[in-house]
C-alpha cells in the first residue's frame, strides 16, 4: 500500500459520514454543527451529492494508484476542493469548532501537494 493510497483511504473514510450528515441531518442540527442559520437545508443537500461526487473520484483514484499508476486528474481536484474547503472555513467561518474541522482538510490539501512534487514516491508501496 502507498502514501497516497493510505492518504485516499483516510479522504474516503472522512467523506461517507460527511454525506450521511449533510444528506439526512435535521436542518436544526445542520446550522448548530455548521455555526450557520437558514430554513432550507437545501444547501446542504446539494453540498452532499458534491461531496457523493467527490467520493466516485477518490474511489476511482485509489483503484488506479493501487495499480502504481498516477490519478493526475482527481490530484488536481481534490488539491482545489480540500484546499478550497480549508480557506473558505478559515477565513469565513465564525465557529472556533469549524475552524479546527478545516486542518483535516489543510492536511490531505498538503498531502496532495506532496504528491504532485513527489509523484513517484507517492504511489510506490511504503513496505516491500
Amino acid at each position: 500500500m502507498s502514501a497516497l493510497a493510505l492518504l485516499l483511504i483516510a479522504k474516503i473514510l472522512i467523506t461517507v459520514p460527511l454525506i450521511a450528515i449533510f444528506g439526512f441531518a435535521s436542518n436544526k442540527r445542520l446550522n448548530t454543527l455548521t455555526g450557520q442559520w437558514g430554513h432550507d437545508p437545501l444547501i446542504y443537500r446539494l453540498y452532499a451529492v458534491a461531496l457523493s461526487a467527490l467520493l466516485v473520484g477518490y474511489l476511482a483514484a485509489l483503484l488506479t494508484v493501487l495499480e502504481q499508476q498516477v490519478p493526475w486528474g482527481m490530484l488536481w481536484v481534490g488539491l482545489v476542493s480540500n484546499a478550497g474547503a480549508f480557506a473558505m472555513i478559515m477565513v469565513w467561518s465564525l465557529n472556533p469548532k469549524m475552524h479546527r474541522a478545516a486542518w483535516a482538510f489543510g492536511a490531505i490539501a498538503a498531502g496532495l501537494v506532496l504528491t504532485l512534487v513527489y509523484p513517484a514516491q507517492a504511489v510506490a508501496p511504503l513496505f516491500g
